[in-house]
């Protein structure tokens, strides 16, 4: 297959993100007002923490939502913020195009996940407002084309996720700028930059699938109850691995236990699904042959 890789989190703060064009308040987003009655049900927001609450109890109370935990539960993201929240699940909307610009520091790697869109364009400069020193435009048309006539007909199919691995790191200062465009709304659940983990040569074998969290109930007629609900990736590989990278691997891993990462099972284009957004269930490592080792590693998306 391909090699196995990692993207480790830069997790995103106030300072790094510069420019977006998504509003907060967004559509649809209400500023907690500590004057308003509330009742059961009402949602707010606080820019201050990014988030959206959710009131309990009706009332009205002088503590903020986010310390007042009695009478509102935090039940996700701004709309601003969502690509950065660390959860799938939660999307930053827009009604044609959006625009991220980030100062995250030295960085080598990236991933969109969960996206709707017709393209992506990635750039970098060296610097605030500098020289470009990489740029990518990414057509996220998932269709596998084999014949002119599915290239003229077939229908589009969205590229849900993507990731890049060739960012230029040694930029400590550059700026990145991330647009996604569409024509029929856009959205990203994750939008991921980070450090990018070189793991060794994933093998044939692998295994990838999902576990659904959708309810199936039959009653006593033999008739379903079907409630669909969302689902999480889940991947087993078997990864050949160098022997001088044996205490980095290991280290690396353990490191990451309680990280949720990008795991690149194969970085091929048409291997896709192999990209997944959580933790790792597993791992072991064994010591097989003089030069090189066996990493087994078992991940579950979130």
């Amino acid at each position: 297959m391909s090699g196995m890789k990692i993207i480790k989190p830069t997790v995103i703060t106030d300072a790094m993100l510069t420019y977006t064009d998504l509003p907060e308040p967004g559509p649809g987003e209400v500023l907690w007002d500590p004057n308003v009655t509330y009742k059961v049900g009402d949602k707010v927001i606080r820019v201050s923490t990014h988030t959206t609450y959710m009131r309990k109890v009706d009332g009205k109370t002088a503590g903020a939502p986010e310390t007042d935990t009695t009478n509102w539960q935090a039940i996700g993201p701004t709309n601003r913020w969502a690509a950065f929240d660390r959860k799938v699940g939660t999307a930053a909307e827009a009604a044609s195009s959006v625009t991220f610009v980030m100062r995250p520091g030295g960085v080598s790697g990236m991933g969109m996940l969960e996206l709707a869109g017709r393209e992506a364009l990635v750039q970098m400069k060296d610097t605030p407002g500098g020289a470009v020193v990489y740029t990518k435009t990414l057509d996220l048309d998932g269709r596998v084309v084999t014949s002119v006539y599915e290239w003229f007909y077939a229908d589009f199919e969205q590229l849900t996720d993507f990731v890049l691995t060739d960012l230029p790191q040694h930029y400590a200062g550059c700026e990145l700028t991330v647009q996604l465009t569409g024509t029929a709304g856009v959205s990203v659940g994750v939008l991921q930059v980070g450090q990018v983990i070189e793991v060794g040569d994933a093998q044939y074998g692998a295994s990838v699938g999902i576990i659904d969290y959708s309810r199936k109930e039959k009653d006593e007629f033999g008739n379903w109850d079907v409630v669909e609900r969302n689902y999480s990736k889940h991947c087993t590989l078997q990864v050949i691995t160098a022997k001088g990278d044996f205490n980095k691997l290991y280290r690396r891993l353990a490191a990451l236990r309680a990280t949720p990462c990008i795991y690149i099972g194969a970085d091929t284009a048409g291997y896709e699904p192999m990209i997944s957004y959580g933790f790792y269930k597993d791992f072991g490592i064994t010591v097989t042959y003089p030069q090189h080792h066996l990493l087994n590693i078992e991940i579950e998306g979130l």
